[in-house]
């Protein structure tokens, strides 16, 4: 696809093929004009110096006649090729205009990156690409229509689309069809930001395929493995998705030990314990440690009957608290509930937060209450003198190095 930097290289190191012709036109002309000029003054001279009864009025007359003639040849030579030259002058201001539009529309388009995967833990047959938008808008229709990969057979090359892989079920291979990319850093529950395409192969180097992608403009593209893209025609709207689509497991990327200490439960199992006291303020974050606020029970407690109430007459208890739970509380609050009996069965949370406990029959529900805030405030108590404590070391600890520096 032509690029509006070539074409103005191009305009600021030669002359336009039209603009040369005109050159020589006039240079031409004026040759034309000196020789005239020059064989009027020689045989003018020569004639006046053998016969001059012949140098008479017409003499000039007909020179006279002949240099006319050859000023009109030369008035509509210099006039026809200016004319061709200001319609080139047009012709490639509207190239140019053409270029920059198809370079601004393209702006986007170019900030689909296309890369293929490469670490310590890849497997050769697997080849892994990545497929990452690079801009603040969002891509959709997403499609990669076939992955052409070496397979080691007679033919060479095994054809693989999204309707094989799912038809075969073939393990870890993913070819996306209809995804839709999040703003670059950006993703939500069911979206990111980025999609990955994965495919068996013998020879890696020897992969090819396509993304075909509609831009924020409702543009639709297409990049080959290599970044050439292409404008693509299209009269079709984009396909409407699934809406209870959830994302890829491709999508997917491990947790790091920070996020597990956060999430907490039998997400720590098998962790090393956290140490210094910088470690408690990255998980708990800095945020949370300075707008810390002792958490208060803020609705009565919910009881209501098992979901197994008739065989065994347990209940479920539901305590709703504020402001939510930061790392390490809720560890603190459940473990002090399961010690009567009570044991964490679920819940949620958004500006406030919601705990779910089973109860077994024999538990006292009269009691409920003060047990419940019990924990809570046992909870407290823990997490301020440990966690807590530690992440303001570490927060205060940060300040002073900021102030010190300064």
């Amino acid at each position: 696809m032509k690029r509006q930097g070539h074409s103005r290289v191009e305009a600021g190191s030669a002359r336009l093929y039209e603009e040369r012709q005109f050159k020589c036109v006039l240079n031409g002309v004026c040759v034309a004009v000196v020789l005239f000029t020059l064989a009027f003054v020689v045989l003018t001279v020569v004639k006046s110096s053998r016969s001059p009864q012949d140098i008479t009025s017409n003499w000039f007359v007909a020179w006279g006649t002949w240099a006319g003639g050859l000023g009109t040849a030369a008035a509509f030579l210099i006039a026809a090729f200016s004319i061709s030259v200001a319609s080139a002058h047009a012709r490639f201001d509207r190239r140019q205009a053409a270029e920059i539009r198809e370079d601004n529309d393209m702006a986007q388009a170019r900030l689909l990156i296309i890369y293929k995967v490469e670490d310590e833990n890849s497997t050769a047959s697997l080849a892994t690409y990545r497929i990452e938008n690079r801009s603040k808008d969002l891509f959709f229709d997403v499609t990669v229509p076939y992955v052409d990969s070496p397979d080691g057979s007679d033919a060479g090359i095994e054809h693989r689309t999204a309707e094989l892989v799912a038809q075969d079920n073939r393990l870890h291979e993913f070819i996306p069809t209809a995804e839709q990319l999040t703003p670059y850093r950006d993703h939500t529950d069911h979206e990111a930001w980025f999609t990955l395409v994965t495919v068996h192969t013998s020879d890696a180097s020897g992969i090819k395929f396509a993304v075909e992608y509609t831009d924020a403009r409702g543009q639709r593209w297409r990049q080959e493995l290599g970044g050439e893209i292409k404008h693509v025609h299209t009269t079709k709207a984009v396909p409407i998705r699934p809406p209870d689509r959830f994302q890829p497991p491709q999508q997917i990327s491990r947790l790091s030990d920070v996020e597990l200490w956060r999430m907490g439960g039998g997400f720590i199992d098998g962790l090393e314990p956290l140490e210094s006291d910088e470690e408690f303020l990255e998980v708990i974050e800095v945020s949370n440690v300075a707008r810390w606020k002792r958490i208060e029970r803020i609705e009565d407690i919910v009881v209501e009957p098992g979901d197994d109430d008739e065989q065994t007459g347990d209940l479920e208890v539901s305590v709703t608290f504020s402001p939510t739970a930061p790392p390490f509380w809720a560890a603190y609050f459940r473990g002090k509930l399961a010690e009567s009996g009570l044991r964490y069965v679920g819940g949620g949370y958004q500006y406030t937060q919601t705990d779910r406990f089973h109860c077994p029959s024999q538990v006292d529900t009269a009691g409920l209450g003060d047990l419940i805030d019990a924990a809570i405030q046992y909870a407290n108590d823990r997490f301020e003198e440990n966690e807590l404590a530690a992440a303001r070391r570490a927060l205060e600890a940060r300040r002073n190095r900021t102030s010190s520096s300064t």
